[in-house]
């Protein structure tokens, strides 16, 4: 072997020498890439948040930072608030936390700390606080594909104008709520959107009162046809249900003690936001229902109006405590066996 031979890398060396050069280009590459995306959006997205874009409405977040080089990147915020001049409504939340792959950008799994404040004119305001509130949304160009939020030792109290006929200009209620666990689920299916709500654990008690029923544990799956665009950007909105149908396939109430009540149907909502449909309804423990519910509508009308409900399930029912009925709703006003019992709120 001669000097020149000893001296003369290999072609492996060679291959190497390069392999390391590219690999050290690249890694230089993605971090001033990754660097300048996330200046990008600490410099840019304030003022996309905060500028008027025709709806009345904005968002601030507060000591926004972008983390979570090398593979993920993230949002931090402070504070959250969101303002609707339109609508008269503003909200403000704890700190935000957000990460999405890099090679993944549009699923992103989002944690929100509480406490929140929401104020709706005229005179509506919510405060709530949770231990965790998780959500995970998967995003494309127009919109969300699909959404999901948790949230776990939910508790707060809605300030409520006073509507009875002795109130006076300014009385309010005070309605405090708690729940041990919630689900919400949304996603596009073709040109349908898929739902799927659940609580457990849920209380209510009125102005410092006992609580109104039980602890309920609550679920909902729904297909709303032809409106996957609610999931767009933009799509949400008032009166966005008018004109629209779908299928409940399965509602359940579950107060304990063998009192549940499942629903499942069709229906429709008109161009004025009312409900009609054909639903088929199980109740179960008809007598506990009623001596639950009687202590919610203390009022004469009320207590005769759930008593004769319960009077013709047990009737339907041919003396049995769990019945099986058609609930007709037409334009927003529900019939059990010809008799109107109630009316539903419009959308």
């Amino acid at each position: 072997m001669t000097a020149a031979d000893i001296a003369e890398p290999s072609a492996g060396s060679r291959k190497m020498r390069w392999l390391a050069i590219g690999i050290l280009l690249f890694l230089v590459l993605y971090a001033g890439a990754w660097f300048f995306a996330a200046n990008q959006i600490e410099t840019r997205l304030p003022a996309f948040l905060s500028e008027d874009n025709g709806t009345g409405s904005s968002a601030e977040c507060g000591g926004m930072t972008v983390r979570g080089f090398p593979f993920r990147i993230g949002l931090f915020c402070d504070t959250v608030r969101l303002d609707d001049a339109a609508r008269g409504a503003s909200a403000s939340f704890g700190a935000l936390r957000s990460a999405a792959q890099v090679y993944r950008p549009g699923h992103a799994v989002i944690e929100l700390d509480g406490p929140a404040e929401i104020r709706v004119s005229p005179g509506l305001s919510v405060s709530g606080d949770w231990s965790l509130l998780h959500a995970s949304v998967q995003a494309t160009l127009s919109g969300l594909q699909r959404t999901s939020m948790t949230y776990d030792q939910l508790t707060g109290t809605a300030i409520l104008p006073a509507t009875h006929e002795d109130a006076a200009i300014g009385d309010t209620h005070k309605l405090a709520f708690l729940a041990g666990h919630g689900e919400a689920h949304l996603r596009q299916n073709g040109n349908d959107l898929d739902a799927a709500f659940s609580v457990d654990g849920f209380d209510t008690r009125l102005d410092n009162g006992p609580s109104l029923l039980p602890l309920l544990s609550a679920s909902a799956d729904m297909t709303l046809v032809d409106r996957a665009a609610l999931m767009n950007a933009g799509g949400l909105k008032p009166g966005a249900l008018r004109n629209s149908k779908g299928e409940m396939r399965k509602l359940t109430l579950d107060l304990g003690n063998g009192m549940v009540t499942t629903a499942s149907g069709p229906f429709t909502v008109d161009d004025k936001g009312l409900i009609s449909g054909e639903f088929s309804v199980t109740m179960k423990n008809i007598e506990g229902w009623r001596q639950n519910l009687v202590k919610v509508f203390s009022n004469e009308d009320g207590m005769a109006m759930v008593n004769n409900i319960a009077n013709m399930l047990t009737a339907l029912a041919d003396g049995k405590n769990e019945a099986t009925v058609k609930l007709n709703v037409r334009d927003g006003i529900a019939f059990l066996a010809f008799f109107p019992i109630g009316e539903l709120p419009q959308l």
